[in-house]
C-alpha cells in the first residue's frame, strides 16, 4: 500500500472513529469511514475475490459450478444493496439520516465490491480509490 494512501485511510479512521464515539457529523463520519475502507479495504478485497476464484476455479464438477455462480450472484447483490444503502441513506439525501451501522458498512463497502467484481461499482470504487491515491501521494510528496 502506497504511505500516503496509508496515511489518509489511518487519519480518515481515527477523525471518523472519534466522530462516531461523540455522535457527531453523522454523514461526514461515513464519508471518512468509506475513505478508511477503500485504503484499507481494496486490496482486501481482491485477495478475497482472486482466493474465492481460486478456490471454486479448482472445483471441476456442475456443483461446483452452480455453488460458484451463487457465491457471485449473492456477494454482487450484498455489495449493490450496500452500496445503495449508504450512497442514497447514508450520504447523498439532504435530509437523510444515517444510522450507527452505517460508517462500519461503509468501512466495509470496498472489500464486498472489490470481493464481489461488480464492474460497473469496482469502476466507480476504483475512481474513488485513485482521488485517494492523488492525495496520499500528495500528502507523501509534503512530508518527504
Amino acid at each position: 500500500m502506497n504511505p500516503g494512501v496509508a496515511a489518509i485511510a489511518g487519519m480518515a479512521l481515527i477523525v471518523g472513529l472519534w466522530l462516531y464515539w461523540h455522535r457527531d457529523a453523522p454523514k461526514f463520519t461515513t464519508f471518512l469511514f468509506l475513505i478508511a475502507g477503500t485504503g484499507i479495504g481494496g486490496y482486501l478485497g481482491q485477495l478475497l475475490g482472486q482466493a474465492l476464484n481460486t478456490v471454486l476455479g479448482t472445483v471441476g464438477t456442475q456443483t461446483g459450478q452452480w455453488v460458484g455462480i451463487g457465491a457471485s450472484t449473492l456477494t454482487a447483490g450484498v455489495a449493490l444493496v450496500a452500496t445503495l444503502e449508504i450512497v442514497i441513506k447514508g450520504l447523498y439525501k439532504k435530509k437523510a439520516k444515517p444510522q450507527r451501522w452505517h460508517p462500519w458498512l461503509a468501512l466495509a463497502l470496498p472489500t464486498i465490491i472489490f470481493a464481489a467484481g461488480f464492474p460497473f461499482l469496482v469502476q466507480i470504487m476504483e475512481a474513488f480509490e485513485t482521488g485517494v491515491t492523488t492525495v496520499g501521494n500528495s500528502v507523501s510528496g509534503i512530508g518527504g
